[in-house]
């Protein structure tokens, strides 16, 4: 198990007049290797909750166990190396003189000798794309969609066992937005990390989860494969969410041919799908 999550309830401010429960007696788990999506609107909790995973943020009542580590305990050191976040518009953070430095940052912390800084820096530069003249540079140098592999680089060096990502696609480009999420699943299948991230973006949700975990006023609303919880359109919309694009097209063909599958979330599905009509009415 990765994470256990138990009576979660969170509330900022506690005691004050600007009090505010940001999160409602919230129970899951996480197994360990799954590729979980959550989404909810602005203000339903995503972001409190993923800051509870590596005690950025602590529960006000229940408990968060992440790989046995119980958050409230005093073991966080542990518990940060075994789970990296990254953060929305992670490039902001970027400040060291050289790229090689500002992803090497959490090691030189580790009192890790030098050669093997170098080789896991090595690593993961490789895995990111990133060129090793790349390394020399100044962070400051680079396009919006290389200073986001340097920071998403940054946290995988330290070899998480949880890689968490909030809005990873943020102001990128439909280009720079496939390439990170096109990582992001190598990541899965090649290391087999459990994978955890928040998006406004249905369409991405679909594509690459197996889970989604949706939030509403600090509660999960639901949770389960995308296809059971896409399909709830109705239950979606009644929060202020969505189902992908894909999903209301499928819909309206099924309205004029019946024999359509509209149980799809997906372009790559839906081509498929299509394909298959097309063949059968053409043959």
């Amino acid at each position: 198990m990765s994470i256990v999550v138990e009576n979660l309830s969170f509330i900022y401010g506690k005691g004050t007049p600007f009090e505010k429960l940001a999160l409602k007696n919230i129970s899951f788990n996480i197994d360990s290797g799954e590729f979980v999506g959550i989404i909810g609107h602005t203000g339903s909790g995503k972001s409190t909750l993923i800051q509870q995973f590596n005690g950025l943020l602590k529960p006000t009542s229940g408990k968060v166990f992440v790989n046995g580590i119980d958050t409230l305990g005093k073991n966080l050191k542990e518990l940060r190396k075994q789970v990296g976040i990254v953060f929305q518009y992670p490039e902001h953070q970027l400040f060291e003189e050289t790229v090689f430095k500002d992803i090497a940052f959490g090691l030189q912390k580790q009192n890790i000798g030098q050669a093997e800084i170098e080789a896991r820096v090595k690593k993961v530069s490789g895995w990111l794309g990133i060129e090793q003249d790349i390394l020399i540079k100044s962070p400051f140098e680079l396009s919006g969609g290389q200073k986001r592999r340097v920071a998403i680089a940054g946290v995988l060096v330290m070899e998480p066992s949880i890689l968490i990502l909030d809005e990873p696609s943020a102001g990128l480009d439909p280009a720079g937005r496939d390439e990170i999420f096109g990582l992001i699943s190598r990541f899965h299948k090649e290391l087999g990390i459990t994978i955890i991230f928040v998006s406004h973006s249905m369409e991405d949700v679909a594509k690459l989860a197996n889970r989604v975990i949706v939030l509403n006023g600090g509660s999960v609303e639901m949770d389960g494969t995308p296809s059971s919880v896409f399909k709830e359109i109705g239950k979606l919309e009644k929060i202020g969410l969505s189902a992908p694009q894909i999903a209301y097209l499928m819909k309206k063909l099924k309205e004029i041919k019946p024999e359509i599958n509209d149980d799809i979330y997906t372009i790559e599905e839906a081509k498929i799908e299509i394909g298959k009509f097309l063949r059968r009415c053409c043959i």
